[in-house]
């Protein structure tokens, strides 16, 4: 069990001790499941008083907060503690760093470059020509296929596929099951037949993205299918052969993305919505949950419904919606009065 002393957390984020600086603290949570000797945050006035009657040893907290507050408890102020408790949940993390190293039932292909303390897990398998930088750390049963190639510091966790010529930039994570680099679903009607379109791109992965369990990114027909700086994927996600996503998106869970879409930076597609072929999202466009993109969308807006439309006009659409039975009761006694 891993245990720091709180001054060395305080090291850690850059924050300041109130308290005693050498308290052991052995687990960190939330206002609702801390442990006792653990620490908590809290970001406003309502959540200190929980956590001051709490189990927790110590509590995150901005220097605000506690200014004039007398309290047997310690104090680790910092500016901003939300970012602080992410950082510090870091540490108590179960997916700690393998050591470096190649296990003995690795499988690797001719001409493999790998960089300085990379780690291997076991049962990994790598084609041949693949090149691998420093500190990437690979987990048991990952598939890396020829000629692929991944930047330093990043983690693949168990049963990610990278497939052939993908490119992988820093300090990316790929979580279990997700696929990279599989053929794009692309046929040609011949006779009353389907005849397969050979995918021959690639992907490529810039640094800093974040790509959830079994999300699948296909290559490209021809060209690339591209994923930008810093833009985080939630598990289940499909994106399509050739879709362009810019940096610093985020596309939520069962988001599916069909092909040669582009999305500009910082486009939020919340869970379940569906984007339309060749179709292109403004930078800092929000679609809400379920929404479905059938035509280009300017920037900065906010979309719901399918199709997606301006959030005022969904909201109008929804208040008449919900009076719907009113009005036919109505349209029904008017019907029988002109009867008669």
């Amino acid at each position: 069990m891993a245990s720091y002393r709180l001054v060395e957390l305080a090291e850690w984020v850059r924050g300041v001790v109130r308290g005693d600086p050498n308290l052991t603290i052995t687990a960190v949570g939330g206002l609702q499941d801390v442990p006792a000797g653990g620490l908590t945050f809290a970001e406003d006035e309502r959540n200190l008083r929980l956590a001051l009657q709490s189990p927790a040893a110590a509590i995150l907290v901005h220097p605000s907060l506690v200014e004039n507050l007398r309290s047997e408890k310690s104090f680790l102020l910092h500016p901003q503690p939300r970012l602080a408790f992410a950082q510090l949940l870091t540490l108590f993390s179960p997916f700690q760093p393998p050591e470096p190293g190649i296990h003995p039932t690795v499988v690797m292909g001719e001409g493999c470059e790998l960089g300085d303390e990379v780690a291997l897990m076991p049962y990994v398998v790598l084609g041949n020509r693949v090149r691998l930088g420093q500190r990437v750390r690979v987990y048991p049963f990952c598939y890396i296929g020829d000629e692929a190639e991944i930047g330093d510091d990043t983690v693949l966790y168990p049963h990610v596929v990278v497939m052939p010529r993908v490119q992988i930039g820093q300090r990316v994570i790929i979580h279990p099951g997700a696929i990279i680099g599989g053929d794009g679903f692309g046929y040609v009607q011949h006779e009353g037949s389907h005849y397969k379109i050979p995918q021959i791109g690639t992907v490529v992965i810039e640094d800093d993205v974040e790509i959830g369990c079994n999300t699948c990114i296909d290559r490209a027909t021809t060209g690339e299918t591209r994923i930008g700086k810093g833009t985080k994927i939630d598990n289940l996600v499909q994106v399509a052969h050739n879709v362009q996503v810019g940096e610093h998106c985020l596309l939520v869970s069962q988001v599916g993305i069909a092909g040669s879409t582009v999305l500009e930076e910082r486009v939020v597609l919340a869970g379940q919505v569906g984007v339309k072929d060749h179709v292109r999202i403004g930078r800092g466009a929000v679609v809400g949950a379920q929404g479905g993109v059938s035509k280009n969308l300017p920037p900065g807006g906010v979309y719901w419904g399918t199709p997606a439309i301006p959030h005022r006009e969904w909201l109008q659409i929804l208040a008449h919606l919900y009076k719907l039975p009113e009005l036919v009761k109505r349209l029904e006694e008017l019907e029988k009065h002109l009867k008669r």
